[in-house]
């Protein structure tokens, strides 16, 4: 009977230890395996188009500039104009063209009734050269403009690019006989490529 009880206390025992290790294996059962196999998702594109736009800008400073009139001789203006022309143009070479002008030569400047100072009465410097009046012609006016600067433009060298250029205004009252009052009018910058 001893070998029974024996036996009886063995099976007992196997049995208390094959349940921890049943539920071990349930566990580890259910812990996923990584799979040695590699994955790889699909390929996402994306097209690409890129444009460089053509851009001349000008800017001038400042808005307004106040001229004290003489009864008849010459008046400069109070402040010369600061004029920023920039371009960026994809092209491999050309060239800037930039004027100043009146639109009416016979009207440069207006008091409203009726008395006008002509663009030929009014005159320039660019870049502290000689006075010139504004008798010239140009794509946006003719009879009442003035070249300020002509350049050449190379794509490896040039292009983009900025200058910072300045117009000092005199107004030339000599022979109008012109009533007091004030007389206002508007100067146009602009440039041109060709």
């Amino acid at each position: 009977m001893t070998s029974l009880r024996k036996e009886g206390r063995k099976n007992r025992l196997l049995g208390c230890r094959g349940l921890p290790l049943a539920l071990a294996a349930a566990v580890l059962a259910l812990i996923p395996v990584r799979g040695s196999a590699q994955r790889n998702s699909n390929v996402a594109t994306v097209n690409l188009s890129a444009t460089m736009s053509s851009s001349i800008t000008v800017t001038a400073a400042p808005g307004s500039v106040n001229v004290a009139l003489l009864q008849s001789g010459v008046s400069t203006a109070s402040s010369p104009v600061s004029i920023t022309t920039t371009w960026s143009i994809p092209r491999l070479f050309g060239t800037i063209t930039e004027y100043a002008y009146f639109t009416s030569p016979a009207t440069a400047l207006t008091d409203g009734a009726g008395y006008n100072i002509p663009s030929a009465n009014v005159s320039g410097s660019f870049n502290a050269g000689a006075y010139t009046a504004f008798t010239g012609a140009s794509p946006f006016a003719a009879g009442s403009s003035m070249t300020l600067f002509n350049t050449s433009f190379f794509f490896f060298f040039n292009n983009p690019a900025t200058r910072t250029d300045s117009l000092n205004l005199q107004i030339n009252t000599t022979g109008l006989n012109l009533p007091a009052g004030a007389y206002t009018g508007v100067l146009h910058i602009q440039a041109q490529v060709l």
